[in-house]
């Protein structure tokens, strides 16, 4: 090859490396940082001085890029950390519910203070607390309120100190409907409700007018709606005549009970369901009483003797079932005067939902003067409800406190009838703290624990693993057979 050749292809080859050497540096240059061209901080020799790592952190204000036009450079714009959603609200509302609250003529006595004065507060101190514990608690009052001629059974007619004692308790309502409603007539009716007014007791069951028996009783507890319903097998035999418009009558014949009024139970279901409150409540005073008195082979109390077949019976689990299917929520009934189990009912609806509810058979006396066991034996129950947010209300849980009426007092020399809770009193009792009680009303006591939680949590609870409270757990589908110990053995036989 000549000089000029060789000379014309190394300048060439040259060029070419040049040209090569520069596009390389500027692809590489674009790739490391394409906006800004002055990448000299990704060469720093290293970190921080280990000691000091990690960094402390920058507190400075953010800066202003939307005033920074002047700045003439391009810089994306500042997001801001988007605060955390706030957190989900939860609503809750726990209801209490007790049986019959009578008065006979032993608690007359045992409540006279002067001539035609009665205090009833000291029934209700020891379990006061139970009762205010609640954001609404409700009671069966099974007597009529009046200003003066006061009796026990069978017409009763009590004082409005009695009311007092229930608000002073923490009861928020009583029902009035109830085979006992009409013993004093129509204006024993109106006292009772003059009474409770006056009193500030809330009520629903007895009715001073046709509009009113068919408007909803409508209660807000908290966050919730609930509606309430009380209704009563019949008046004993009272007859109502143009009076009755002033209760809601389940069943129209006295003695079989067969005859129930299907129409007037779904209407005033139908009827508070239209107002779209969370839950129905219904309160009915149905059923037989003293069932807890009850033998296996059917025998019970000396004015009861039927056996699982009897008319009666049937139509009390038919109409109890038929509060549910026709909408309502919970069914608390009373009138037994014994107490029963109680329990959680799944129905499934037509469209395939299924919908859960609540029972309690019979919540027994929640203060009386019958002494025949089981009746001086009860319990405080509790339903607790939930919503979250805006969300659909549902029931969460179910409890309950067993209860005692004690009839006498030694500190007070006398009749007593006063509601404790059981397992407090025991505890008091161990502490020997219990001058008002004695060795027989602990004994006593310890049976009402074993007795109560064996109907209500399905086994006897032993003492050494008492509690102040205790969960209801029993459940079952609607289309199956109320199970034992309901019908037939009952834990007292």
């Amino acid at each position: 090859m000549s000089r000029k050749k060789f000379l014309i292809s190394f300048c060439t080859t040259l060029v070419s490396l040049m040209v090569i050497l520069t596009v390389a540096a500027i692809f590489w240059v674009r790739e490391v940082n394409p906006a800004n061209p002055d990448v000299s901080h990704l060469f720093a020799e290293s970190p921080q001085d280990p000691a000091s790592w990690p960094p402390e952190p920058n507190n400075s204000e953010p800066p202003d890029y939307a005033n920074n036009g002047d700045a003439g450079q391009v810089d994306l714009p500042y997001v801001p950390v988007p605060e955390p959603p706030p957190e989900s609200v939860t609503h809750t509302a726990r209801l209490a519910f007790v049986g019959d609250v009578m008065c006979h003529l032993e608690q007359l006595n045992a409540a006279r203070i002067a001539p035609g004065e009665y205090d009833f507060h000291y029934k209700f101190r020891y379990i006061a607390p139970y009762i205010r514990s609640a954001d609404f608690a409700i009671a069966n009052l099974e007597t009529t309120l009046v200003h003066t001629g006061f009796a026990g059974w069978p017409l009763f007619r009590s004082p409005r100190s009695l009311a007092e004692a229930l608000l002073y308790a923490g009861f928020d309502y009583v029902t009035t409907g109830n085979n006992h409603s009409f013993d004093a007539g129509v204006a024993g009716v109106r006292s009772t409700i003059e009474i409770l007014n006056d009193v500030g007791l809330g009520f629903t069951g007895t009715f001073l007018t046709p509009e009113c028996r068919y408007e909803p009783t409508i209660v807000q507890v908290g966050e919730f709606t609930f509606a309430l319903l009380s209704v009563t097998m019949h008046t004993n035999a009272i007859d109502l005549g143009f009076y009755n418009y002033m209760m809601k009558i389940v069943y129209h014949d006295l003695v079989e009970q067969s005859q129930i009024d299907y129409e007037m139970i779904a209407d005033a279901i139908a009827r508070a369901r239209a107002l779209e409150p969370d839950f129905v409540i219904v309160l009915p005073h149905i059923g037989i009483e003293y069932y807890g008195t009850m033998d296996r082979r059917g025998g019970g109390h000396q004015w009861d003797n039927f056996d699982r077949t009897d008319t009666r019976w049937v139509n009390w689990m038919r109409t109890m079932h038929f509060f549910l299917e026709a909408g309502a929520d919970i069914v608390m009934n009373h009138h037994p005067h014994t107490l029963l189990p109680a329990e959680f009912v799944y129905i499934t609806e037509e469209d395939g939902t299924v919908r859960r509810t609540f029972m309690a058979y019979s919540m027994a006396n929640f203060v009386s003067a019958q002494r025949t066991q089981p009746r001086e034996t009860s319990a405080v129950f509790y339903i607790d409800f939930e919503r979250v947010d805006d969300g659909p209300a549902r029931i969460v849980g179910a409890s309950y406190v067993p209860i005692w009426v004690r009839q006498n007092d030694p500190t007070r020399g006398g009749l007593d009838f006063t509601v404790l809770p059981v397992t407090q009193t025991l505890h008091r009792a161990e502490a020997g703290d219990t001058p008002d009680l004695r060795p027989q009303d602990i004994e006593r006591m310890r049976e009402v624990h074993r007795d109560v939680t064996h109907m209500l949590s399905g086994e006897p609870i032993p003492l050494e693993y008492m509690q102040y409270e205790y969960p209801i757990t029993r459940y079952r589908m609607r289309e199956q057979f109320p199970g034992l110990p309901l019908w037939g053995t009952l834990p007292w036989r």
